[in-house]
C-alpha cells in the first residue's frame, strides 16, 4: 500500500512538472507603444508560469534605450529579454517637438542608430538571458511624421548589428505588411487588439523556443 502511494505521488509530481515547464521563469520585453501593444498578448499566452514584464512606459529611441537600460533590467537575472528600436529612432520633429515629416528633423540618423544599437546589445550580451531583436513594424503611407521607407532602412542596420552581435532576430516587419491594412486605423503606425494579437503569437512562439533551448 505504501509502495502504490509513493509511486502514484511520484506520477502525480511527474504530471505537475511537465505541465508547467517553464515554471519560474522569467522573460523582459523592451520597446515602444508597438510592444506595450502585444505584452498582454503575450503574457497570457505564457500565464502563469513565465513572469512577463515591459519596461516602464515607452522605451522610445536608443537615446533613451541607452539612458534606462540598466534602471530596465534591474539587475535581475532575466531569462529571455525581447527587445526593439526603430520607430522614434526613425521620427521627424521641428523645432517645436511636433512630428513633422516634411521641415522635421530625423531623431536619430542611420549611423547614429547602429551606433546605439551596438552599445544596447553589447550591454543586453552581458546579462545571462537569452537575447531576442523584434524587427520594426511597418509604416504606412500618410503616417504622422515618419517615412514608409524608413523602415526597411533601420531594419536593415539592425540586422546587420545583430547579426555582428549573434543575437536572434525575430522578423515582425514582413507579417506587418499582411496584418496592417486589416487592423489599424488609416496612417496610424498602431494596431487592433486582433493585430497585437497576432504580432504577440509570433514573438511568443520565439520566446518558447528560446525558454527551451
Amino acid at each position: 500500500m505504501n509502495q502504490f502511494r509513493v509511486a502514484s505521488f511520484l506520477v502525480l509530481a511527474f504530471l505537475c512538472f511537465a505541465a508547467k515547464p517553464y515554471q519560474g521563469k522569467s522573460v523582459l520585453i523592451i520597446g515602444d507603444s508597438i510592444s506595450i501593444g502585444y505584452t498582454p498578448f503575450i503574457k497570457t499566452a505564457l500565464s502563469p508560469n513565465v513572469e512577463v514584464a515591459h519596461n516602464p512606459g515607452n522605451g522610445g529611441s536608443t537615446l533613451r534605450g541607452m539612458e534606462s537600460m540598466d534602471k530596465w533590467l534591474d539587475n535581475r537575472d532575466w531569462d529571455v529579454i525581447v527587445f526593439n528600436f526603430g520607430l522614434h529612432d526613425m521620427v521627424h520633429k521641428d523645432s517645436s517637438g511636433k512630428y513633422d515629416v516634411v521641415n522635421g528633423t530625423i531623431a536619430v540618423p542611420l549611423k547614429e542608430y547602429r551606433k546605439n544599437l551596438e552599445a544596447i546589445a553589447d550591454k543586453l550580451n552581458e546579462t545571462t538571458a537569452k537575447v531576442i531583436f523584434v524587427s520594426t513594424t511597418m509604416v504606412p503611407e500618410g503616417a504622422s511624421g515618419r517615412k514608409t521607407e524608413s523602415v526597411p532602412a533601420y531594419n536593415e542596420v539592425a540586422v546587420k548589428v545583430m547579426k555582428k552581435k549573434n543575437i536572434q532576430v525575430v522578423d515582425l516587419y514582413a507579417p506587418s505588411l499582411e496584418i496592417h491594412p486589416n487592423n489599424s486605423k488609416p496612417k496610424d503606425v498602431h494596431y487592433t487588439p486582433k493585430g497585437y494579437e497576432q504580432l504577440a503569437s509570433i514573438v511568443v512562439a520565439a520566446i518558447r523556443k528560446a525558454l527551451n533551448d
